[in-house]
């Protein structure tokens, strides 16, 4: 998702709530021609009148819809146990909107805890950003598993592989993204 279409977007999830404060706002009285002909005046639908004595509970408003702890992603994950050429012994879909997690695919893992796991500083950047180059690693083989990301997350563009190739391998396979290879 480009910048101008993820900025668009947070346009309209704000739009939308604003429009929810505004409706929730009205007159307890007032009429709503939702639905009427153009002309007409005719109402489709009206709000009750306000009760004569004052509510002894109050209750919390619902969040708008998509709102919650999750990043918005699309990510697809491929494990390949024998090297990038192998073919995968795993692939699955991770989608996150606000309130809603879903994962589909050959994947034990938690959507819910996927999701979470894409709020973390570390995880946005290695998938994101990819693995960095200027770092030393120790020389310690974990074995041939490559993980490939692909998709978007927050607007930005995902295509990382993962390799146990390395101490700096391993360490972003079983701690960084262990949540996400689930």
């Amino acid at each position: 998702m480009t910048k101008p279409l993820k900025h668009l977007t947070r346009i309209l999830i704000a739009a939308g709530a604003m429009a929810l404060l505004a409706a929730a706002c009205g007159d307890s009285t007032s009429t709503t021609n939702v639905g009427a002909a153009p002309g007409t005046g005719a109402a489709s639908s009206t709000t009750a009148p306000a009760a004569t004595s004052p509510s002894t509970t109050s209750t919390i408003p619902e969040p708008p819809l998509g709102a919650g702890p999750y990043p918005i992603a699309d990510i697809t994950i491929a494990v390949h146990p024998d090297g990038i050429d192998s073919t995968p012994s795993a692939t699955y879909r991770l989608s996150c909107l606000g309130d809603t997690a879903t994962v589909t695919g050959d994947t034990t893992g938690s959507a819910a805890s996927m999701c979470m796991a894409l709020t973390r500083t570390e995880v946005r950047s290695l998938l994101i950003q990819g693995p960095p180059t200027d770092v030393m690693c120790t020389e310690i083989y974990g074995g041939p598993e490559v993980a490939t990301f692909t998709g978007t997350l927050d607007g930005e563009q995902v295509n990382t592989s993962i390799d146990r190739a390395n101490g700096c391998g391993i360490n972003d396979w079983d701690v960084t993204l262990a949540d996400l290879l689930g």
